[in-house]
């Protein structure tokens, strides 16, 4: 039987395609806790603070064991819980948690940088693993610590991923997608310098001037630091309409 174990979003996990029940919000804090580190004994301490915090309550340990005796059950198939040197382990392919698959993707990414076309088809299929969230549903502080953790690793894939769009000449059509992502990173040059370069492409230079100007003002008074070399070259290519930030014309097809 397959499993598959989903933390890039609600808690879940799949046994031949049909989803299980994982039980309660701590019971799959500790699949979780097994999952981000699957075939790596994690110890009985570190999981009851993962699962509970820094002040458990005294039968922690016991209802460890039972968690995990019921999650063994539900599991089955090519997954197992099993308890080794003083902690358990998720024995596991890296590939049946899509946290991993996520992380494969955006290392065979790296692998292939030069090849923009398959850097672009890994990262887009890195980006996609995600269903929401990471780790919904789940209370703990190891839990929302871990959840910002993936989210800046989500974050800088989106990202890569646009520099790889951009490069391939695309711009207009990352108007809409860069402007919420301004909204949600204000003080982010990388992304400030992407939607400036997307709104030129899309024939919005004043739009692109004008965020420009905006971003800069918040950047001295909430930080109080002017944007760093790379913005203020690209603002300033803008300003002079260098041709050169315009995508290259399509090769004609060939005779």
């Amino acid at each position: 039987m397959a499993v598959e174990i989903g933390l890039l979003g609600e808690v879940a996990a799949r046994v031949d395609g049909r989803a299980v029940d994982l039980g309660p919000a701590r019971q799959r804090c500790v699949l979780a806790a097994l999952a981000v580190d699957v075939d790596q004994v994690v110890s009985a301490d570190r999981l009851v603070e993962r699962v509970w915090g820094a002040d458990p309550p005294r039968r922690a340990q016991a209802t460890l064991s039972s968690y995990v005796s019921r999650l063994r059950q539900v599991l089955g198939g090519t997954a197992s819980l099993v308890r080794r040197s003083g902690g358990y382990a998720l024995v596991a392919e890296r590939t049946a948690v899509d946290l991993h698959r996520f992380r494969d993707l955006r290392s065979r990414a790296m692998t292939a940088a030069g090849d923009d076309a398959r850097v672009h088809e890994l990262l887009a299929a890195a980006a996609g693993v995600w269903r929401g969230e990471a780790l919904t549903g789940l209370g703990s502080a190891w839990a929302a610590a871990e959840r910002d953790r993936l989210h800046q690793e989500r974050f800088v894939v989106e990202c890569d991923l646009t520099d790889v769009r951009l490069r391939l000449g695309q711009g207009e059509q990352l108007v809409a997608e860069l402007s919420l992502r301004t909204a949600e990173h204000p003080l982010d040059e990388r992304v400030a310098g992407q939607y400036l370069l997307a709104l030129y492409r899309g024939r919005r230079a004043a739009d692109a001037l004008e965020h420009y100007q905006r971003f800069r003002v918040r950047l001295v008074s909430e930080l109080g630091a002017d944007p760093g070399p790379a913005l203020r070259e690209l603002h300033r290519r803008i300003l002079n309409a260098d041709p050169a930030l315009l995508p290259a014309p399509p090769r004609p097809a060939p005779t």
